[in-house]
């Protein structure tokens, strides 16, 4: 006995030394998931899923998976060797960038927490799900969800997050009740009787009427109460538990009495009114759009900044916002907002205040007309140019209940979400590049555009081969609609700025292609800062071809190069003179800028008692514009005659 007991206990011995230095297969719930944040904004921004090694031993996770569709378990691979050492943990973040960084694991896929069909899935090498957690109630900012202990059968959520570490954090039960405000937010006569309401009679409720984000030093609720002009209502509700966090905030604007004629939005929070008033402030507020009949048709919440360089010393300013899914609201603004466009889900928008066309801020050259940055990027979109353009709708603004002015929605271009949604390339799929006094890369890198832009230069575009090599990777009528488009509206503020042009690397791919940005300085309005020689509507449309003025990255010089290809020289008289005969016929051009202007025509009598000047002020403004692009499109068609020498003015070619 005392022989076979030492056997045994030599055997248990090997077998506990062989445990301690090898790399086990997984077991079902030897690694769990131990906590996750989709809510990480502060610090790092990336998503972030922790992984908990449960035993005693290290354990091999080759080949397993994680994902954030519970359908589609297979989304992201363990790489090869990917180890989790014995009762440790192991970060991944779900940064969508697919790779290994050193020791960093980067998922293929993001978190969204706030769509409500998401969540944290763990599969085995046969796809099998292991471990989950489907996301029910989103984080607020900086908060994570988590096993209340290490491995744990029940989870909470934790404000401290501790990535990598141990669940050591205290862990919170949930959020107190969102509160709920009657009657809904929207147009109302003469006055209207606020009510806030939770289910748990334990939850105390604070509110505001001046947009600011409530707290417990506001005003507690106890009764319903009137409101008899326009104002935003917040409130959340506290628990007496101190392991139940503050509620979400919820908003409500009421406009009273209001009349107008275009889409409404109300922003709200504090320190907004600061960042309008030209403070270099990143603050955090609500979001409502209304229709025409001030109706709400969306809502978030979400991160303002500012918009706009030489047009932020305007008293009237506009602004970028993000709806950041971090915040535990909503990931987008969710609506069909323009008609040019069937997109309906935004992160981010554009609230532009007119930038260098502002009425009555901005000076040089012609008269502001509000419109003239709105007008050319509609005018390119209606024309269906190769071209990439903010979509446009007009609406007023009330900032913390307060009218604000006439502004513009817009959607954003040098965004990956655009790119993403129009063309399937998001933002680790593209090379985005912009020009704006210097050049960078917003997304991705020079390297292709610098070999092809070489190409170009130093190779004979006469060439066929040479000529294909570059049509395959150049969308060449986005560059001939860009400097067409330029040239037609006598636009002096580009080349050197405002200037945009991406391609994508996804599957097939796109083509280089160009994106409009600022369009406020043309029409002989606003600072000559490229430097054309002519400003007038008399300008010859060949002078940037011809004169090769201010182009810091050649893209004049690349005109130049492409028009000794014959077809490519034919293609740009063509389009030129299509467009000529059809979208910038003065009969077009001026059929669309007057249901431009007679969108926000009611609105300006009330923009100007806000911020000055006179209707007939900015009408003048107005009418100097129509003058412009009447003689405009009196001389082009000769213009484009005298500077390809052709025979006689342009016929329709194709």
């Amino acid at each position: 006995m005392k022989h076979s007991y030492f056997k045994l206990n030599l055997i248990l011995g090997f077998a506990l030394a062989f445990m301690l230095t090898t790399t086990l297969p997984i077991f079902a719930q030897s690694v769990v998931i131990n906590e996750f944040s989709a809510a990480n904004f502060s610090v790092a921004q990336e998503d972030w899923i922790e992984l908990y090694n449960t035993t005693g031993s290290n354990i091999d996770l080759s080949g397993y998976y994680l994902s954030d569709k519970e359908d589609k378990p297979t989304k992201w691979m363990f790489p090869a060797g990917s180890i989790i050492n014995a009762n440790d943990f192991l970060l991944i973040y779900a940064s969508g960038k697919n790779t290994v960084i050193g020791t960093e694991y980067h998922t293929n896929f993001k978190i969204t927490q706030t769509q409500n069909s998401e969540g944290v899935y763990f599969a085995d090498n046969n796809g099998n799900i292991i471990d989950n957690n489907p996301i029910d109630i989103p984080n607020q900012a900086d908060n994570s969800q988590g096993r209340t202990t290490d491995g744990a059968a029940t989870w909470s959520f934790f404000l401290i997050p501790t990535p990598g570490k141990s669940n050591t954090s205290p862990a919170k039960l949930a959020y107190a009740e969102t509160p709920n405000i009657k009657p809904a937010s929207g147009g109302y006569s003469g006055s209207v009787d606020v009510s806030i309401e939770v289910a748990d009679p334990t939850l105390s409720i604070y509110y505001t009427t001046n947009g600011n984000a409530p707290t417990t030093a506001s005003t507690l609720y106890t009764a319903p109460f009137t409101v008899n002009a326009t104002t935003v209502v917040r409130a959340i509700a506290v628990s007496p538990n101190t392991n139940i966090p503050f509620s979400f905030i919820e908003t409500n604007t009421y406009l009273i009495d209001e009349v107008h004629s275009v889409k409404v939005l109300s922003i709200a929070g504090n320190q907004v009114d600061d960042l309008l008033d030209g403070d270099w402030l990143k603050p955090f507020g609500s979001f409502e759009l209304f229709d025409e009949n001030q109706i709400k048709i969306a809502e978030t919440s979400g991160e303002f900044n500012e918009h706009g360089n030489d047009s932020w010393a305007y008293p009237q300013r506009g602004f970028d916002f993000i709806s950041r899914d971090q915040f535990g609201y909503d990931y987008a603004v969710k609506h069909k907002i323009f008609k040019t466009s069937n997109r309906d889900k935004f992160q981010r928008l554009i609230i532009k205040a007119a930038a260098n066309d502002n009425y009555p801020f901005s000076g040089g050259g012609l008269d502001p007309a509000h419109i003239r940055d709105a007008y050319v990027h509609h005018l390119a979109q209606v024309g269906g140019m190769e071209l990439d353009c903010r979509s446009y709708e007009p609406c007023v603004l009330y900032l913390n209940g307060e009218y604000w002015g006439v502004y513009e929605i817009r959607e954003k271009v040098d965004d990956a979400d655009f790119t993403d949604y129009y063309f399937d390339q998001d933002e680790y799929d593209i090379d985005f590049i912009q020009t704006w006094g210097g050049t960078w890369a917003a997304y991705g890198d020079f390297n292709d555009w610098t070999s092809l832009h070489n190409f170009i230069l130093t190779n004979d575009m006469a060439d066929p081969a040479n000529y294909k090599y570059v049509t395959d990777r150049f969308n060449v009528n986005s560059l001939t609609d860009y400097v067409i488009l330029n040239t037609q509206i006598v636009c002096k503020d580009w080349l050197n700025w405002n200037t945009a042009w991406w391609h994508g690397k996804k599957d097939a791919g796109v083509k280089w292609r160009y994106a409009l940005w600022d369009m406020d300085a043309t029409f002989g309005h606003y600072v000559n800062y490229t430097g054309i020689p002519n400003e007038d509507p008399d300008a010859n449309p060949c002078d940037p071809v011809q004169q090769l003025m201010a182009d810091p990255e050649g893209h004049l010089a690349m005109l130049d190069a492409l028009l000794k290809n014959e077809d490519f020289h034919n293609t740009y008289i063509n389009r030129y003179t299509n467009y000529n005969n059809s979208l910038f016929s003065c009969e077009v051009m001026l059929s669309i800028l007057d249901s431009l202007v007679a969108r926000i025509e009611p609105e300006m009598q009330r923009h100007v008692d806000k911020w000055g000047g006179s209707k007939a002020g900015w009408m003048g403004g107005v009418n100097q514009l129509r003058d412009f692009i009447e003689k405009r499109c009196f001389y082009i068609d000769e213009g484009i005659a005298d500077c390809f020498e052709l025979e006689a003015a342009p016929l329709m070619l194709s």
